[in-house]
């Protein structure tokens, strides 16, 4: 089996090399390896096993045999200990040895040898790969004949076994990369899923897909057990053959009377992690009757459990299993990767569902929209600090505490619903909800009913009974926004709950008490109002009894920049925008600036700034000098009021959108899609399109 000459053992180590240097799959690489061994060296089959790092365990990724091995053989992981490869462990050097010598060495339940000796193998030579000084695995050949090997010949293989040890260092390298990259897929897969989808069921069934795609497996659970013994969640998935995983109910399956008595007696199980196959597996079924139960009915044959949380009030755990392979370590701590995730998400939704039974029992027939009661603002919270804000923050901060009724006059856009908030929150009734209604958004025969409720059949249309916003607000906050919309014949019904603190509902005939403190707003001069005829005098005098009002933009220049910096911050964030700071000469020409919309329209400046600036600073140069909506009189005539104003700027970002879409195709997220193109997040940009109604045709 020698070589000619060191000329050709050369050129084998060169192009075995180069192989190594240019074939990237990994079995096509060691394919072309062992056809060029065979040139030098005689074996009928070769296998390369490598070792783990805590070299406990060996595992085959590359075989090429010449015989047929049972089906029963494990050839992936396998214990080092007990096998032939232990005693060469050590070795530095090439062994060679009579599988017949050592067959008396193994007991019949380590099979290997004793397999090989019956399809007629008879010899094993061990070459071990080394790289960095340490054996990460060995290259095998096995023989039907005994076959005498020299000392050159072994120093010829284990001279040809180091660029093989390097090729299979880079594939270990690879391989743990992938999986890594794929376990990191697996991450925000599950995270997405129990992020976005609320039904449980369908959370779960995600969650098991990408389990499944790591981990293969037929069977996942969930349980949650109360401190009361009884379950919360006894969540079951399986996967049918070859398909998705679907919901399946255990006590049907398994058809026991007694299967509460056996669930419970598991539970202990999953507050420990742990991984079981083989003869482990056997030994918990014979503890637990639910796997045995199971092993019987689906043949189940490994299990992985692992602990959610055990917190006093509840234990959680997750239990995967499966009919065809035996689950190790690493599959397990892939699996415990979700575990952070997937226990708080499964929280949240015992926290809100427990919130929910809670709000049920308490509220009963009282219904709330939950976008009513949080309010929308246009911003987050008051900014500023000159001397015209303050003052008017003094006063919030006396009036609040009291249940004093609230009158807050100002201009459109100064931020009054923002000042109502404020008053709620700083008050003794802040526990409880501040509810709002616009009296000047719903058609006059409705607002009654809003206001006040109504029951079954009052009105044509009226098919149950409706409890107003007053009600509902009952022990907290209304707010009565644009009340100088109010129509005559319904204030005089305001003012009856105002003096008497008690309502009826429409086509009702019971007289409600409430307990409700009342703010109103208005950016009418109600004054003026009483005396043209057009707002009652008592209501007026009824809910001025604490006046407030809110100064215009103009009236508080210097809060401006504070401002602008603050809508800068906030869009930037939420559009995925870079922060970009303002020019001193932009600065001064907002600061001087006629602000007919207030704050609202100092944020919808700064927002178009945002989106359409590309630069290192804020461009302004296409809205400020845009053809004076803002600046020329002659163009001021023609936005008559704020909604014009709101309907350009959102004309404008609509046209700036489309215009991208068209740029790229179509295409919203990727490289040359539309977000790209306006340095936006592509989830943003989503959004927008949405808000804006944008064809469909463009995403």
């Amino acid at each position: 089996m020698s070589i000619s000459s060191v000329h050709e053992a050369h050129l084998l180590m060169q192009y075995i090399s180069d192989a190594v240097g240019s074939i990237r799959d990994p079995d096509e690489l060691f394919r072309t390896v062992t056809d060029k061994l065979r040139l030098v060296f005689e074996f009928d089959s070769v296998v390369i096993i490598t070792l783990d790092k805590e070299r406990r365990y060996s595992n085959v990724i590359f075989e090429m045999l010449r015989f047929q091995l049972p089906e029963d053989i494990e050839r992936k992981k396998r214990p080092i200990a007990g096998s032939w490869i232990e005693p060469h462990m050590a070795d530095l050097s090439v062994s060679v040895f009579s599988i017949e010598e050592v067959l008396d060495r193994y007991p019949a339940d380590f099979p290997m040898p004793h397999v090989l000796y019956d399809v007629g193998m008879r010899q094993v030579v061990l070459s071990p790969l080394r790289t960095g000084g340490k054996v990460i695995g060995f290259l095998n050949f096995v023989s039907k004949d005994e076959k005498k090997w020299l000392e050159n010949d072994k120093e010829l293989l284990a001279t040809l076994s180091s660029p093989i040890a390097v090729a299979v260092s880079n594939t270990l390298a690879y391989e743990e990369l992938r999986l890594r990259e794929a376990q990191t897929v697996m991450q925000l897969a599950v995270n997405n899923a129990l992020l976005t989808i609320k039904d449980r069921n369908r959370m779960l069934l995600a969650v098991c897909e990408q389990i499944d795609k790591l981990v293969p497996c037929t069977f996942l659970g969930i349980r949650v057990m109360g401190d009361d013994g009884k379950f919360r969640i006894y969540d079951n998935f399986m996967r049918k053959n070859g398909g998705n995983f679907f919901p399946v109910s255990s006590a049907e399956k398994l058809d026991v009377t007694d299967f509460e008595v056996i669930a419970k007696e598991s539970f202990s199980l999953i507050t420990n992690p742990g991984c079981y196959g083989g003869e482990a597996f056997h030994q918990l079924c014979t503890k637990y009757r639910i796997l045995a139960l199971a092993r019987e009915k689906f043949g189940i044959s490994s299990l992985i459990t692992l602990p959610l949380w055990d917190t006093p009030g509840s234990r959680a755990g997750l239990i995967i299993s499966d009919t065809s392979r035996s689950f190790d370590e690493h599959d397990q701590s892939t699996v415990s990767l979700i575990v952070p995730q997937l226990s708080l998400a499964l929280q949240n939704y015992l926290a809100f569902e427990e919130i929910d039974e809670l709000r049920r029992k308490l509220e009963g027939e009282r219904t709330c929209l939950i976008e009513e009661i949080k309010a929308v603002h246009n911003f987050e919270e008051i900014i500023g600090n000159s001397a015209t804000l303050a003052a008017v923050l003094h006063r919030v901060s006396q009036v609040a505490s009291t249940d004093a009724t609230v009158l807050i006059q100002g201009e459109t856009g100064s931020g009054k619903e923002l000042f109502a908030r404020a008053l709620h929150n700083l008050s003794n009734r802040r526990q409880r909800a501040l509810i709002k209604i616009n009296c000047a958004t719903l058609p006059g025969p409705l607002i009654e009913s809003e206001l006040f409720g109504h029951e079954k059949g009052s009105f044509t249309g009226a098919i149950e009974r409706r409890i107003g916003k007053f009600e509902l607000a009952a022990g907290g906050t209304i707010f009565l926004d644009e009340i100088g919309e109010l129509p005559l014949e319904l204030q005089a019904k305001l003012l009856r709950v105002l003096q008497e603190r008690e309502l009826e509902r429409l086509g009702g005939k019971i007289v409600i008490k409430v307990d409700v403190r009342v703010i109103a707003a208005t950016n009418r001069d109600l004054a003026k109002e009483v005396a043209e005829g057009r707002f009652r005098e008592d209501l007026f005098f009824r809910l001025n009894v604490f006046p407030l009002f809110i100064p215009s933009l103009c009236e508080r220049r210097d809060d401006i920049p504070m401002l602008a910096a603050h809508f800068a911050a906030k869009f930037s964030r939420e559009f995925g925008k870079p922060l970009r700071m303002f020019k001193e000469s932009d600065m001064q020409r907002l600061v001087v600036r006629d602000w007919k919309g207030n704050v609202r329209e100092l944020a919808h400046l700064v927002e178009q700034a945002v989106i359409v600036s590309e630069g290192t600073v804020l461009d302004f140069s296409t809205i400020l000098s845009l053809p004076e909506p803002f600046t020329k009189r002659s163009i001021i005539e023609e936005v008559k009021t704020m909604r014009d104003f709101e309907l350009d700027v959102a004309m404008m970002e609509k046209e700036l959108i489309v215009d991208a879409l068209e740029r790229s195709k179509g295409r919203v997220s990727g490289a040359g899609g539309a977000a790209e193109r306006l340095d936006m997040h592509p989830k943003t940009l989503y959004s927008r399109i949405d808000k804006l109604r944008i064809q469909k045709r463009f995403q």
